[in-house]
C-alpha cells in the first residue's frame, strides 16, 4: 500500500521570507564580486601585459554596464540586457584569442560562451527556473577573473625570463 505525502514536508522552513535579509546577502554577494573584479584589474595593470589588461577592462566595463542597465534582474525571462552586455564580452575575447599565442583566452572565452548559452537556453525554454539561471549568469565570472589573474602573474614571469 502506498503512503500518501504528508502535508507539510520536513525540510520546509516555516520562516517566512525575510526581503531585508535576502537584500543583505545580495548585497554582500556583489561587493564580493567587485572585490575579486577589482582585485584582477589591479594585478592585470600591475603584472600583466596589453591582452591581460584588456580582458580586465572588458570584465570590468560590462559587470558595470550591467550594474548601471540591470540593477535588480529578476531572471523570470531572458535578461536582455545582460545577455547583449554578455555578447561583447564574447566577441572581445574572442578577438583576444585570435591575437595572441597563451592558452589562457580560449578558457575565457569558452566560460563566456557557457554563459551565452545560459542565455539562449532560458529564452527556449522558459520553464528554466530563475535560480539556476541566475547562478550560471553570475558565477561564470569568476573562473574567468581568476584565470585574468593567473595569466597577468604568469605575463609578467615572462617578461622577466631573458630571452
Amino acid at each position: 500500500m502506498i503512503e500518501p505525502l504528508p502535508k507539510s514536508l520536513p525540510y520546509r522552513s516555516r520562516r517566512p521570507f525575510d526581503h531585508q535579509e535576502g537584500l543583505t546577502a545580495t548585497m554582500w554577494s556583489v561587493a564580493i564580486y567587485y572585490l575579486v573584479l577589482l582585485t584582477t584589474v589591479a594585478v592585470a595593470i600591475r603584472r600583466g601585459g596589453p591582452f591581460e589588461r584588456w580582458a580586465a577592462y572588458t570584465a570590468l566595463i560590462a559587470s558595470v554596464l550591467t550594474s548601471v542597465l540591470t540593477p535588480f534582474p529578476t531572471w523570470a525571462h531572458i535578461e536582455l540586457n545582460i545577455f547583449v552586455i554578455d555578447v561583447l564580452v564574447l566577441l572581445s575575447f574572442w578577438f583576444i584569442a585570435l591575437k595572441t599565442q597563451s592558452f589562457w583566452p580560449y578558457w575565457i572565452t569558452g566560460w563566456q560562451l557557457i554563459a551565452i548559452f545560459g542565455h539562449i537556453q532560458k529564452f527556449m525554454f522558459a520553464e528554466i527556473l530563475a535560480r539556476p539561471y541566475s547562478l550560471l549568469s553570475v558565477y561564470i565570472s569568476y573562473p574567468i577573473l581568476l584565470l585574468i589573474i593567473y595569466a597577468s602573474g604568469s605575463s609578467s614571469r615572462q617578461r622577466d625570463v631573458p630571452a
